[in-house]
C-alpha cells in the first residue's frame, strides 16, 4: 500500500467521546499506542484510531484509518468498513451515556 491508497476517515462529535469506554462497551479489541492513538481491530480489519481534539477519554474528533483490511475476503470498499465501525462505536457510546 502506498500513501496515496491510505484512507482516512474523519468524524468529530458534538458530545465529546470516550473512547476507550466506548470501545470496551462494544467489546470492540483495542490496545493503545500513545494518548492519541489507539489500534483498534473490528470484524478482522485494523485501524489506527487518532484523536484530533481532545483526549482519549474526552475526543471531539477522531481519524481513522483503515490499516488492514479485513482478512476474510469481503469486497466491502474501506470507506465503508470505516464507517460502519465508527457508527458501532458511537451507538455503543451514546447507549451509555442515556
Amino acid at each position: 500500500m502506498t500513501g496515496d491508497d491510505e484512507i482516512v476517515y474523519q468524524r468529530s462529535f458534538e458530545e465529546p467521546l470516550d473512547l476507550r469506554t466506548g470501545l470496551e462497551s462494544a467489546g470492540i479489541e483495542f490496545l493503545d499506542i500513545d494518548e492519541d492513538r489507539t489500534v483498534v481491530i473490528h470484524q478482522q480489519a485494523i485501524f489506527i484510531v487518532t484523536v484530533t481534539e481532545g483526549s482519549t477519554t474526552t475526543a471531539q474528533a477522531i481519524d481513522v484509518e483503515l490499516w488492514e483490511p479485513p482478512a476474510d475476503g469481503r469486497t466491502d470498499d474501506h470507506e465503508t468498513i470505516l464507517a460502519g465501525f465508527v457508527e458501532e462505536l458511537l451507538a455503543t457510546a451514546n447507549r451509555s451515556h442515556h
